[in-house]
């Protein structure tokens, strides 16, 4: 008699439903299983978006090879750049007892980057020459020509090797005037101070 009930109970139900059976276990089962992805795939997301702060908020990385300095200001004829403030370095320094040399500890390929401002002083057309020397010889220049005020970014590579020391040379023509520039050195290799 009991399992009589229980089969009208069951054809009740598959009436009511429209001629399927009500699974509520797998039903529960299935719902717990897109809840626990959801979570997952929202976790994911967080941890993803707070590693892109992070990395976009960095300094140059420690891991790097690099020197920064802070904006420097420039006396006015041939000069060597004074550097004043490092901004952040690793492997790199000034060299002993100088502000105008940097002491170079990693052999390999280098990106020396810079915002200078420079201006003319008559409003005539004149410029100056910037070179990165390594005992004299020019490893990297920039040549800038201008009428007025003016700012620019400039890079260019260069190889430099171990021990070696960096000067920055600056060299104006009559009516030419370098303002201040940021200066930077950067290892191309990154970490890998092999050579």
């Amino acid at each position: 008699m009991h399992e009589l009930t229980e089969q009208i109970d069951a054809r009740k139900r598959m009436q009511a439903d429209k001629g399927r059976a009500l699974h509520r276990d797998k039903r529960t089962k299935y719902l717990a299983v897109i809840v626990v992805q959801n979570v997952l795939v929202t976790a994911c997301l967080v941890v993803t978006l707070y590693l892109f702060w992070v990395v976009q908020n960095q300094e140059a990385s420690e891991d790097n090879v690099h020197i920064q300095f802070n904006p420097i200001t420039v006396n006015s004829g041939n000069t060597t750049a004074q550097f004043g403030q490092v901004k952040s370095s690793n492997m790199m320094s000034l060299a002993d007892g100088k502000n105008d040399a940097i002491h170079i500890k990693c052999t390999g390929p280098y990106v020396l980057y810079m915002k200078v401002c420079y201006k003319s002083m008559d409003g005539t057309e004149t410029g100056g020459v910037m070179e990165l020397q390594v005992l004299g010889r020019n490893v990297s220049s920039f040549s800038l020509q201008t009428t007025q005020e003016a700012c620019r970014g400039l890079h260019s590579t260069a190889y430099l090797r171990e021990k070696e020391e960096a000067r920055l040379h600056l060299y104006p023509t009559e009516g030419f005037k370098f303002e201040n520039m940021t200066v930077g050195l950067s290892y191309l290799l990154g970490s890998r101070c092999e050579y």
